[in-house]
């Protein structure tokens, strides 16, 4: 980031701003014109962690004695192990179901319902789309009628 400086000299009548000018990660000389590439932060913040990382490794293996590498391989092969054990575990957790919600189930058969008396709603407004009241007159689809029983008819 750039710092601001509040620089005021008795020759000017007011005081000026002026801000740092921030270097150029590279310059590139073409034939046409010079490009100059600036960092951004997610590059500057990347350095940091990589810079972090290197601070945080607690001994260089290269430059230890046979029983310090020996004490320091294991304890890296036993953490190694720990964490992939841990993984292992929460995936032979899930694939068991010992990590889903009690009801997980109904709640999903409830969500599934929902969704097809959705879809059943949708279908059935489609479907009726094109009827509706002009005026005084109503029109009527045959299968929405009532029945009517006839009596005096009689079926074989």
């Amino acid at each position: 980031m750039s710092e601001i400086e509040l620089s005021s000299s008795p020759s000017k009548q007011y005081n000026t701003l002026s801000a740092k000018k921030k270097e150029p990660k590279r310059i590139l000389h073409f034939s046409d014109g010079i490009i100059e590439e600036y960092s951004t932060d997610e590059e500057e913040e990347e350095q940091k962690r990589e810079e972090e990382r290197k601070s945080k490794q607690i001994a260089d293996p290269k430059t230890m004695s046979w029983p310090a590498w020996l004490f320091y391989l294991g304890w890296v092969i036993g953490s190694t192990t720990l964490s992939t054990c841990d993984n292992v575990g929460e995936k032979l957790a899930w694939w068991f179901g010992i990590t889903s919600p009690k009801y997980y189930y109904e709640i999903e058969e409830a969500r599934r319902m929902n969704e097809e008396e959705e879809e059943r709603k949708q279908r059935q407004d489609a479907e009726m789309a094109g009827w509706s009241q002009d005026g005084e007159q109503k029109k009527v689809v045959e299968s929405q009628l009532e029945p009517t029983i006839d009596t005096n008819e009689e079926r074989y």
